[in-house]
């Protein structure tokens, strides 16, 4: 049986409130309800392979480390511990994709012998939507302008980016169509956007 989001959440809140304290039982516990999601938002970010593995296990060391950091509450803004733990997920993926990317430009040809196609396709892109979230999370704006999207604009925003989510497995837990999904996801995201725009946040 499933727990209730509500519900959910303070079972983990208890799990990192245990790790912080050195619990190892209370890790396990993290690790077993969490790692699918995590890696489903590393392989996201890095695709699937090596590079998603190692993220993820350098993102439980950190949780590890970092446990007892968590704060269920900010500046007034109720932070959930499961967008606490896909933070520090998308942080280490992030920065290993700007390592490759770095990686890539390296071992790039000397001058002359670049085509100019070859230096655009290795450049590190502008930032994406799930990129410009995970700097919202960080700055614990996007907790206040999440709960202002209508319902279903934040359940499937939460469900592609909070848990990872395909936009078809997004389709199927809320039992809508799927171009439905892709219209509340993209338009879930200029709301978003603009809102944290209005909050100072810049990507």
């Amino acid at each position: 049986m499933k727990l209730a989001p509500e519900t959910d959440n303070h079972s983990l809140q208890a799990l990192i409130a245990g790790a912080a304290q050195g619990d190892h039982a209370c890790f396990a516990g993290i690790y077993e309800r969490t790692h699918t999601h995590l890696f489903g938002v590393a392989v996201r970010i890095l695709g699937q392979g090596q590079a998603a593995e190692d993220v993820l296990q350098e993102a439980y060391v950190s949780i590890w480390k970092n446990a007892a950091g968590y704060r269920s509450e900010v500046d007034g803004q109720s932070i959930q511990a499961m967008t606490w733990l896909i933070a520090i997920v998308r942080n280490k993926a992030l920065d290993a994709y700007r390592a490759r990317a770095r990686r890539k430009e390296s071992e790039l040809p000397g001058s002359g012998e670049v085509d100019e196609e070859d230096t655009e396709s290795s450049a590190v892109p502008a930032p994406s939507a799930m990129q410009l979230l995970e700097q919202a999370t960080q700055a614990l704006h996007i907790e206040g302008c999440m709960n202002a999207l209508d319902g279903s604009y934040r359940q499937s925003l939460a469900l592609a980016y909070y848990q990872g989510l395909s936009h078809t497995e997004v389709a199927a837990h809320m039992g809508a169509p799927l171009g439905s999904v892709k219209a509340w996801i993209r338009r879930g995201l200029e709301k978003l956007k603009g809102c944290l725009a209005a909050q100072g946040v810049v990507a």
